[in-house]
């Protein structure tokens, strides 16, 4: 077995998966240190492309092709079946690599220690323009904790911080987990329930800031709150799978507001003059949009399940 698999599920995003290819490609360890598996999640001819190009410069690159899309739990197994590494490093493909980052979380394992999993920091790419909504979003928790109540060391609990944009564990744990359960069609919880699972079986997290990756892609509020929808749906499906899973609705809810003030708020924070109260009008109006897209979420997975 070689020391570390990076596996990288991709669907219909041959641009950002040729980046994050392109990173792997130039890590500073040896080859044969480390290998790359990427699975195509049901994606057109585009993708089969650039796997092909990348295996110009990682020839020992391992690919798996779904005939189609099942969402990124289930490329995440298959990922892990074809790969043959003792340790698991899950990256998203919108993740661009620094050098160093697999030497990073082949560091932190250095003990051992099979139930360790060593989460990293993501960090807006430094070609992007950050907008004042990608600047909320990293203050709103909403996508990770970064910064706000992360620290380096021990994550408690170790499903609260789980993200598997930059995480690394020992294959040993992930199979005595049984890997991502498959039901989850979207990327929204399915990592925070084998979390779950794995915390009740010795699971241990810790937070390194210094194994740094960086996520490629801008998100708008209207891509946002299209995923917060379908994390909604996926909350209604972890109660019913997990029932103990201590799900906390009030996070996404926070910004609740009625239909009449959202539409005041749309208006408001783009024509007030005084820019600090627009600014803070316009923050109302993101956590606003976002808590109405969880709750429809929310509600259509329960009158689905009727």
């Amino acid at each position: 077995m070689i020391d570390l698999s990076v596996l990288v599920p991709t669907f219909d995003r041959p641009g950002l998966l040729r980046s994050c290819l392109a990173s792997l490609a130039a890590q500073d360890l040896p080859r044969g240190a480390f290998e790359v598996v990427v699975v195509d999640d049901g994606s057109g001819p585009a993708v089969a492309a650039e796997v092909a190009t990348a295996r110009t410069v990682i020839p020992d690159l391992v690919a798996v092709r779904l005939d189609t899309n099942a969402g990124p739990a289930t490329a995440r197994n298959r990922a892990a079946d074809a790969s043959s590494g003792t340790l698991l490093l899950f990256v998203d493909d919108d993740i661009v690599a620094p050098p160093d980052l697999v030497a990073s979380h082949l560091r932190h394992h250095a003990g051992g220690d099979n139930h360790l999993a060593v989460l990293g920091r993501v960090d807006w790419h430094p070609d992007l323009m950050v907008t004042p909504f990608m600047r909320w979003l990293d203050r709103s928790g909403l996508q990770f904790a970064y910064e706000t109540w992360l620290r380096d060391g021990p994550v408690e609990p170790p499903y609260a911080a789980f993200y598997t944009a930059n995480l690394s564990m020992s294959r040993a744990m992930f199979e005595a987990g049984g890997g991502f359960d498959e039901r989850f069609p979207y990327p929204a919880y399915e990592d925070m329930e084998l979390a779950w699972r794995l915390t009740g079986m010795g699971l241990r997290l810790e937070y390194h800031e210094d194994a740094l990756a960086y996520h490629r892609r801008a998100i708008t509020l209207p891509e946002f709150c299209a995923r917060m929808t379908r994390v909604g749906e996926s909350a209604t499906l972890l109660s019913g799978v997990q029932p103990g899973f201590p799900l906390d609705d009030s996070l996404p809810l926070a910004g609740r507001r009625g239909r009449k003030r959202r539409l005041a708020l749309a208006v408001a924070s783009r024509v007030v003059p005084n820019a600090a109260q627009r600014a803070a009008w316009r923050d109302e109006r993101y956590g606003a949009a976002v808590a109405a897209a969880y709750l429809e979420g929310r509600t259509r997975a329960a009158v689905a399940a009727r």
